[in-house]
């Protein structure tokens, strides 16, 4: 064995020394930082709430699909995710509540095509008025139940999955009619 061999293996045991004795304290900094960070965030969580400063936001979904949309379209927008137990993240996707189960709907393969196709208002489909966007959700739900050829699910879960996004137009598509009806005791 060569002396340069001893100086390296040296270096080497006493940069690894080094770095396991800053690791523990560098860990422990950091539990320390995620904890402080954890009850900061519960705190301001818990004086927005009592101060009232955390209004009902809709969800991101709606700055891709109903840009335009009245403020009753995007309210019945997120009752009808309150009432089927998912919601539809920004991707387009369905999600269920506890997380396990995604999909992607009909309305964002409806942007997505609009996108390819260069058409200019891609976050408009819902529309401006609660008639065009019941026009949208009756889109949305015949190409539920008249899918492309070859397109049609065909294991359990995507049919289960198929059926959850269908529930969701159905009851977007209920609180959509309540709205346009005329009330006459007003």
């Amino acid at each position: 064995m060569s002396i340069g061999n001893i100086g390296g293996s040296l270096a080497a045991y006493q940069y690894a020394n080094k770095t396991q004795k800053n690791s523990a304290a560098e860990k422990a900094s950091f539990a320390d930082t995620v904890k402080n960070f954890a009850e900061t965030a519960a705190q301001k969580a818990a004086e927005a709430d009592a101060a009232g400063n955390s209004a009902e936001k809709y969800p991101a979904v709606l700055d891709y699909i109903g840009y335009n949309a009245p403020e009753k379209v995007k309210q019945a927008f997120t009752e009808a995710e309150k009432e089927t137990g998912g919601f539809i993240d920004s991707a387009g996707m369905w999600i269920s509540a506890d997380g396990k189960h995604c999909q992607m709907t009909k309305m964002f393969v409806e942007r997505f095509l609009r996108w390819y196709k260069g058409e200019y208002n891609q976050s408009d489909m819902l529309g401006s008025t609660v008639q065009s966007a019941i026009g949208a959700v009756n889109k949305w739900m015949y190409e539920l139940d008249h899918p492309l050829i070859g397109a049609a699910p065909t294991r359990q879960e995507d049919r289960w999955l198929v059926e959850k996004e269908r529930r969701f137009y159905e009851s977007f598509l209920d609180k959509l009619l309540q709205l346009s009806k005329p009330d006459f005791f007003d």
